[in-house]
């Protein structure tokens, strides 16, 4: 089976360079293709060790060590996503706290505006929100000016 790959496994396999070249060739492909990398070059490994009627050889430590890495790396992709959908849910958490914030400051300001029976209580109210945003920095003027 001739992959995208190949060529490049078997110029290493016949070219006078160091295994660490190999490697490090290896390790500049995307980290999903490097297993198959690995297998790919123990197949024709395999082949050419079969042709030269070699059969004695052992690969499973190198098996293992392929299948733990992409164990890995599909771990190391696993945490990505997680951490993607863990931003996009705390994004979506929120918007609706911000949506949440608007309508309470409505609710505020119209209870004052309309001299509500609590409006005393709320523009106590409003004055500590107010306070509470200039603490924390999210404090925008134009969000209070119907009181102000």
């Amino acid at each position: 089976m001739k992959t995208k790959y190949t060529e490049k496994i078997i110029y290493y396999l016949e070219a006078d360079v160091a295994d660490e070249a190999f490697m490090q060739w290896v390790e500049q492909q995307p980290l999903l293709d490097q297993p198959d990398i690995m297998r790919e070059f123990k197949q024709i490994v395999t082949k050419r060790l079969n042709e030269r009627g070699i059969f004695d050889y052992d690969f499973e430590e190198m098996d293992e060590d392929i299948a733990n890495y992409e164990d890995k790396i599909l771990d190391e992709k696993l945490a990505e996503a997680n951490l993607v959908m863990a931003m996009q849910d705390q994004e979506k958490h929120m918007k609706i706290i911000d949506e949440t914030v608007a309508q309470v400051r409505e609710y505020i300001i119209n209870c004052i505006i309309n001299k509500e029976e609590n409006a005393e209580a709320m523009k106590e109210l409003a004055a500590k929100v107010i306070a509470s945003e200039k603490e924390t920095g999210v404090y925008e003027e134009k969000n209070w000016l119907a009181i102000l």
